[in-house]
């Protein structure tokens, strides 16, 4: 019998922490906390509802979520979100079944882990 390979995707996540680094700077720390989490929030519903879309096969719906992924996700200095968000919206309005597959997967496995890094940087940052 033959062995069976699972492959578990990584993604290198980029996070610039100068947006947080301004924000708390131009609003003050305990206003740009609540800002960034306020934002962070925001952006988890919407890539609940960019998976929504896929699933219901609601493509115009999931290519315009996926596009305010990107307004926000470059707002708040998720750069590698921002860019597969991005991918997202453009295959979206191909059609291209399969590689809108890859790149929803993709972009939940970014989202997790750019929110993981997100508040890390944020609590390094205290």
């Amino acid at each position: 019998m033959e062995k069976v390979v699972q492959f578990r995707p990584v993604e290198m996540i980029f996070v610039d922490a100068g947006h947080l680094v301004g924000l708390a700077r131009d609003r003050g720390v305990p206003r740009a906390e609540i800002i960034a989490f306020a934002a962070l929030e925001e952006i988890i519903e919407r890539l609940t509802a960019v998976e929504a879309a896929w699933r219901a096969g609601e493509f115009q719906r999931l290519a315009k979520v996926a596009r305010s992924v990107v307004g926000m996700s470059e707002q708040m200095g998720l750069q590698t979100l921002a860019v597969v968000a991005a991918k997202v919206a453009a295959v979206a309005e191909t059609r291209d079944y399969a590689a809108l597959a890859a790149l929803v997967a993709r972009l939940v496995r970014v989202g997790e882990g750019s929110l993981d890094a997100f508040g890390d940087l944020a609590h390094l940052q205290r």
